[in-house]
């Protein structure tokens, strides 16, 4: 059975739970615009992230399905306000939100969203007092997410960006929420306090991996993988640890119409050239070469668990997490 296989059957009860929160009420206006991502599909990398943990701790993973739910509400959450900020026309292969129902009720759609997540948290099955720590945990998270959502705005008005400061505002608006699923599986399994934070702490520095390729492959890959148009982190003239490499990395010509291109209206054939820019100077190996290397802390902490079914399953999930596309 293929790794594909594999997420599908475990992300299978998310689907299903899904559909049964995300049902269609009044106004359906709203309703249809907050189903409409979710139900889109989607890889469920974080809440099947959560039910493997949860599995691998020794605990009952259906336990874990009303949070693992909320943290994919939680995340598509943030997906449809991204598509409103960053104008972007395509999630999930889909039309965004906001193309197909307007902005204000996209806004208001991902609002839903966010306070459905709270609602499915309370629905897990488990002592009231790890309800509440779930609860203030992901209350936390998301916070943390728009400080992330905020950094990465303010980066597309400076020129240049530390590296380590790409590396903080990737932590929180993408890689904190895989923390947060090995962190609620993990107790709603039953594990200790030290444990989960443990596992939270490699579940996070995986993302980080998994959101600088995701970053490689947005200049890589084609439109058909990945689900939107490709190159739109140059369009949008972000300054991802690519960016930030290729800028550090490149002679003063390439350095300067790499700056212009990320500064200004670009076109495909502007987008192209700076892909070239960024790979001959070693820019695309270098951020492959990380993205890989936050695996190895991963193993380690793994290698503490019996090597059984659900260990192996998230060895395969994190390996993924930082190959796929390629």
């Amino acid at each position: 059975m293929t790794l594909k296989e594999k997420l599908a059957i475990k992300a299978k009860p998310i689907n299903d739970a899904l559909e049964k929160y995300l049902r269609i009420r009044e106004p359906k206006k709203l309703y249809n615009a907050s189903a409409h991502i979710p139900l889109a599909g989607g890889k469920r990398l974080r809440p099947v992230m959560a039910l493997i943990t949860c599995d691998m701790v020794g605990g009952d993973s259906n336990k874990a399905i009303p949070f693992a739910t909320a943290l994919e509400t939680i995340h598509n959450f943030t997906l449809v306000h991204d598509d409103v900020m960053d104008d972007d026309d395509l999630r999930h292969g889909v039309d965004a939100c906001h193309t197909i129902y307007g902005l204000s009720t996209a806004i208001l759609a991902g609002d839903t969203l966010f306070a459905y997540a709270f609602e499915m948290i309370t629905d897990s099955d488990v002592e009231d007092f790890i309800k509440a720590d779930l609860v203030k945990n992901v209350a936390y998270v998301v916070r943390k997410i728009a400080e992330g959502q905020q950094m990465d705005i303010n980066f597309e008005e400076e020129e240049t960006v530390d590296a380590s400061e790409y590396l903080e505002m990737i932590r929180l608006k993408t890689s904190i929420l895989f923390g947060a699923a090995a962190y609620g599986g993990a107790k709603i399994g039953g594990t200790t306090e030290k444990e989960a934070r443990e596992l939270e702490q490699m579940a996070t520095d995986v993302g980080l991996g998994f959101q600088i390729w995701d970053d490689y492959l947005d200049a890589t890959a084609s439109e058909e993988i990945l689900g939107k148009p490709s190159g739109s982190d140059i369009r949008q003239g972000k300054r991802t640890l690519l960016a930030i490499e290729a800028l550090n990395r490149t002679n003063e010509t390439d350095r300067t119409r790499l700056i212009n291109i990320l500064d200004s209206k670009n076109n495909d054939k502007d987008v192209k050239e700076a892909v070239i820019i960024m790979e001959r100077c070693g820019a695309l190996e270098a951020c492959h070469k990380q993205a890989n290397g936050y695996l190895e802390g991963a193993r380690k902490t793994l290698s503490k668990y019996p090597q059984n079914e659900a260990r192996q399953l998230f060895e395969e999930l994190l390996e993924y997490m930082v190959t796929r596309g390629h």
